[in-house]
């Protein structure tokens, strides 16, 4: 029997290696999983010679949207964006680089809201055509990273460029914990609590994405990092109590702290999958 995970945690986290942990742990206790996000999938297409099929066509095509709408009218190293043209270029160039490099300016909140809506669809469409599939056909999924992040992210940078349409963005940001929530809600969802100051001090300032803080807006790096990770972690905390999802602590980042992380991660998803089994 199918079942479909999501854990959710911050940005600049040290989940990639948790994660390959809990890999190896499942298969060794028979539960083989099934990792997805919505890069993943495009990236797996593009290698598959799949990317003009659906639903690989449209995910990609959302994706590579998300850039000249975030980034819209705003000055990058004094100049337009020029904004890749294909997946291809998209992953194999060094687009995402140049971004983390620049200089950027003029950033509207009308931008980030517009890409918080784009977010929406393209996990829509991935849960609809892609993770529902593979539930149905028995895979135990994991969604690394739940699209409601991405969108919260994106109110609350609309938020920062306009803090006097702070009680409207709210409005929005309960919508859109509703809408993750119930219409896209997982079978298991796991919420990894960490502390973004501790992420900061092991990840650093100068390798935090554009996408992680305020700084396309005026912000510092690591100061505007703590600020929106900050605010996304309040928003999550709501959002798992409301949807019933199961709660990890993961602020230990010793060697110590991230093994019983992992534990707790892999027996939550075994006694799931045992539990679907025996019913």
């Amino acid at each position: 029997m199918g079942l479909s995970v999501m854990v959710l945690g911050i940005d600049g986290s040290s989940k990639k290696s948790l994660m390959a942990g809990v890999d190896e742990r499942c298969a060794a206790a028979g539960v083989a999983i099934k990792r997805v996000s919505w890069q993943r999938v495009v990236a797996e297409a593009a290698s598959m010679g799949r990317l003009d099929e659906y639903p690989y066509n449209e995910l990609s095509r959302l994706w590579l949207e998300l850039f000249p709408v975030f980034f819209a009218d705003s000055g990058i190293d004094g100049r337009a964006l020029d904004p890749p043209e294909s997946i291809r270029e998209l992953l194999e160039g060094e687009f995402m680089a140049r971004l983390h490099a620049a200089e950027i300016h003029g950033m509207r909140a009308v931008s980030p809201l517009a890409t918080g809506w784009l977010e929406m669809a393209g996990h829509t469409l991935l849960q609809e055509a892609v993770v529902r599939p593979l539930v149905a056909d028995g895979h135990v999924v994991i969604q690394e990273s739940l699209g409601v992040k991405n969108v919260i992210k994106s109110l609350l940078m609309a938020e920062f460029c306009a803090p006097a349409e702070g009680a409207v963005l709210s409005d929005l940001r309960s919508h859109v914990q509703d809408y993750f929530g119930r219409a896209l809600a997982p079978q298991l969802g796991i919420h990894l609590r960490e502390d973004p100051a501790a992420v900061l001090a092991a990840k650093g300032a100068d390798s935090i994405g554009v996408f992680d803080n305020f700084r396309a807006f005026g912000g510092s790096p690591g100061e505007t990092f703590i600020d929106l990770q900050s605010g996304c972690l309040e928003v999550f905390e709501e959002f798992v109590s409301t949807n019933g999802w199961a709660t990890v602590d993961a602020r230990d980042s010793s060697p110590a702290g991230q093994e019983k992380v992992t534990e707790a991660v892999v027996d939550a998803i075994l006694a799931e999958v045992r539990r679907r089994n025996n019913s």
